[in-house]
């Protein structure tokens, strides 16, 4: 069949649409945030091809499908690359091992490596720091381990323990359990408390024989915040290179076989476009046998797909948990390009996510060139080059939620920008994009903030101005430096001067610390001493710049990164902005619920008022081996999550599964005479979140999304101004029209007299900025530079800005 036909599509906000995609082309799915474009085309076409193609291996034999839809057909072997999906969670995992190449470089150094202490040659796993016989004992084969800072946990001899605990982030409730076991050790000193007490507070104590579990303690909380990407502990707890290996992360066996005069693990820290390099000159410089010269040639091959999708700067060392979402998809489809399998249907999540506009060439071309390999390539997707390139268009709306799911527009990109229908296509053609008064700015006068020196990471001792009081964009190639100067460097010294400035306040807003301190939470990890020794010292501020000056000129800071809100299915956008409290109270005081005797934790589905069958999930999940799992609708409960009886109490006519149900938009209106619950729904209203459900689980939504709602969080609480408010890429995951909606929001931050950096990739944003500091020229090595600053306008007429040509 030459087409998918898909009729009757009824999932989540879809109105029963029916819709033909041809196949073997380039497909994009566009359309505004919300509007349905990916309930359709992973919700349904990507499953039921899943699905589909299982049942013929009879592995789904007997399971019926969700009436999601009437019929469908064309579909064959379905692969979706989406960015919530395929997110790394094993630290060991790295870009070297994900993509084989550090496998083929163990068996190039076992056949022909030089310098081994025998005739008999290492066999390849010598050569693999995750390996027992090639890693480096003392970390584990990490290159690093992770060090307590005591000596700023404890800088006087007066600290308490209890203060200790308390400026890690300790909860009452774990305050409670502490001073039940330490008793009066909690109010003394720490420096007087006996070596055992100070040990157990620091390292834990094993829990059993049978476990690996150890108690709560110093080193766990750690692991704890780490875990949820919170930098905040970094002036406490942080890596520290392993002494033994010098952060190789092999043993000393590996470390001393040689090829073209470097050991494995000196490639392993070489970025993809060094280690590119490095291939190219020992082709000519050393003779191999053929087996050698095959594996050579496959590595190069590798690390060319990589360099093609604009990966170049990583390291084979980089672990998989640090990409963003962007990162991850694009090496994932390296591997399927590298397949050459044909009459496959690839549906991709944003793949241009994260790039410059000079970097999205390579990922088209790898996106066509599946396309030529025989195959379908569907792909939702906001990007203007994109929607440009592709053979068909498929414009899901008008807008989102109940406005949305309905097909607007499908043909080529000229109709597009020709429908009165479409907002995409409206927006596409120059109408609607919104336009800011820019503020005039002379570095000389205008109030500053200068960093000084930095040297983070690949930062090249540069010194930044960043003009406050306006909105200024930071761009630049990715791995350019610009998370290097503002999340890395920026950041802590903010930290540190108002520390010092106030004796210990930090001068963080409060926006995600509630959810931080979840991370004092026990885990199963087992937590060990990792090889600390007190004479290996930290990185400190001092290492990452010499100084920042103009401090004073703001009030106080709030970072807003892309990090996970929640990692747990059973956590939503309710519960983090903090009104699903609120809401479960209101339910408790209805009639029938004081009738029946509950409570407010009747309300939740993690608790009393959970479905018996399903236990509040709302699903039966299928294991089918390994990773791979299937999730149908409880039979009991019908995906409600909830038992009858709470099923049965109402507000205004709705249950609770109902609220959870609702929509942000929805919402507002159904508690408009709760303010307390509405203030931060309302600001999420505006920046165009209203699609997004209040009981949504937030694994699902993209870090975009979840980088909006701590926005609309931060907003919510109406500060008084004067406050530097820093965004890592919030266009992620935002179509034309809600970018506009976006830059309403900073622009009226900015008009109340706050400050506003935005790292940031997208044109439609950059354009508007005050202010522009650009890095480069490119990524790794490579990048760390300050290449130019000014105005939008001053960046277009720059000739060493490489963002300049696209504003």
């Amino acid at each position: 069949m030459k087409e998918i036909t898909v009729k009757g599509a009824r999932i989540h906000n879809l109105k029963d649409i029916d819709i033909t995609i041809p196949k073997n082309k380039l497909v994009v799915a566009t359309g505004v945030s919300g509007s349905g474009k990916s309930s359709l085309m992973f919700d349904i076409i990507f499953e039921q091809g899943r699905s589909q193609y299982l049942k013929s291996l009879g592995i789904l034999s007997g399971i019926d499908d969700d009436d999601k839809f009437d019929h469908i057909s064309g579909l064959g072997p379905t692969i979706a690359v989406q960015q919530h999906i395929i997110r790394q969670s094993n630290p060991r995992s790295t870009v070297g091992s994900k993509t084989g190449i550090l496998n083929l470089l163990c068996l190039l150094y076992s056949g022909e490596g030089k310098g081994m202490d025998s005739e008999e040659r290492l066999a390849p796993s010598y050569f693999s720091h995750n390996s027992p016989n090639g890693m480096c004992f003392k970390c584990s084969g990490r290159g690093f381990y992770y060090k307590i800072h005591l000596e700023k946990l404890v800088p006087d001899n007066l600290i308490t323990l209890r203060e200790v605990f308390l400026n890690v982030g300790l909860t009452p409730g774990y305050e409670r359990l502490l001073e039940r076991k330490y008793g009066d050790y909690m109010d003394a000193p720490f420096v007087s408390l006996p070596d055992e007490v100070k040990s157990e507070v620091v390292y834990g104590q094993n829990l059993g024989s049978n476990t690996d579990k150890r108690s709560y303690c110093l080193t766990k909380i750690f692991e704890g915040h780490l875990y949820k990407q919170d930098k905040d502990v970094r002036e406490y707890y942080g890596k520290t290179t392993c002494s033994q290996c010098e952060g190789y992360r092999v043993g000393e066996e590996a470390r001393s076989v040689f090829i073209g005069g470097k050991h494995i693990g000196e490639l392993g820290k070489m970025s993809i476009i060094e280690l590119g390099r490095f291939f190219e000159g020992l082709v000519d410089d050393e003779a191999f046998s053929k087996f050698g010269d095959n594996i050579i040639k496959e590595i190069r091959d590798k690390l060319n797909s990589l360099i093609k999708v604009r990966l170049g700067y990583l390291t084979l060392y980089r672990e998989m948990p640090s990409l963003s979402g962007g990162e991850i998809q694009r090496l994932f489809l390296t591997s399927h390009l590298d397949s050459k399998l044909d009459s496959l249907i690839y549906v991709l999540d944003e793949p241009t996510a994260g790039l410059h506009e000079a970097e999205k060439e390579g990922i088209l071309e790898s996106m066509i060139a599946l396309r030529d390999l025989g195959n379908s390539v569907i792909v939702v997707e906001h990007d203007r080059g994109t929607i440009a390139q592709a053979d068909y268009i498929v414009d899901i709306g008008p807008k989102a939620g109940e406005q949305g799911g309905e097909v607007v527009y499908q043909g080529d990109l000229e109709g597009l920008l020709s429908c009165e229908n479409s907002i995409t296509g409206s927006y596409l053609s120059g109408d609607g994009m919104t336009t800011r008064e820019q503020i005039a700015i002379d570095l000389v006068r205008h109030p500053q903030i200068k960093i000084v020196h930095a040297r983070t990471n690949n930062l090249k001792d540069i010194t930044v101005s960043i003009p406050v009081g306006c909105l200024v964009g930071i761009a630049g190639l990715s791995g350019s430096g610009k998370s290097s100067l503002i999340s890395d460097t920026l950041i802590p010294l903010l930290k540190a001067s108002f520390k010092e400035k106030s004796g210990g306040g930090t001068g963080e807003l409060e926006d995600d610390r509630s959810d931080k301190r979840d991370a004092n939470n026990e885990s199963d990890e087992n937590i060990e001493n990792n090889g600390f020794e007190e004479n290996e010292v930290l990185d400190s501020v001092e290492t990452i710049a010499e100084a920042l000056v103009g401090v004073e000129t703001i009030s106080g800071y709030a970072e807003i990164s892309q990090a996970p809100i929640g990692r747990n299915m059973n956590s939503n956008p309710a519960t983090y902005i903090g009104i699903w409290d609120k809401i479960r109270k209101i339910f408790a005081e209805q009639p029938l619920a004081v009738a029946n005797d509950f409570k407010a934790g009747h309300f939740s589905f993690n608790s009393k008022g959970a479905c018996p069958v399903c236990g509040g999930s709302g699903n039966e999940t299928i294991w089918l081996g390994g990773n791979l799992k299937i999730n149908k609708t409880c039979k009991a409960c019908h995906g409600k999550r909830y038992n009858k009886e709470v099923l049965k109490v109402k507000y205004k006519d709705k249950n609770i599964y109902d609220v959870l149900k609702m929509t942000v938009s929805e919402a507002v209106i159904f508690f408009g005479d709760k303010r307390s619950i509405i203030s931060v729904l309302s600001v999420m209203d505006r920046i165009g979140m209203g699609y997004i459900e209040l009981g949504q689980p937030t694994p699902t939504l993209s870090g975009g999304e979840a980088q909006r709602i701590k926005l609309a969080k931060e907003i919510g609480k109406n500060r008084k101004g004067n406050v530097l408010y820093v965004l890592d890429e919030p266009t992620t995951g935002l179509s034309l029209y809600d970018t506009s909606k976006l830059i309403e929001l900073l622009d009226e931050l900015v008009q109340k007299g706050n400050s506003v950096i935005v790292v940031e990739h997208d044109i439609d944003l950059l354009k508007v900025c005050d202010w522009m500091i650009e890095l480069g020229p490119s990524g790794g090595e490579d990048g760390g530079y300050l290449i130019a600053t000014g105005t939008p306008s001053e960046l277009k007429n720059n000739p060493s800005s490489i963002t300049g040509r696209y504003l």
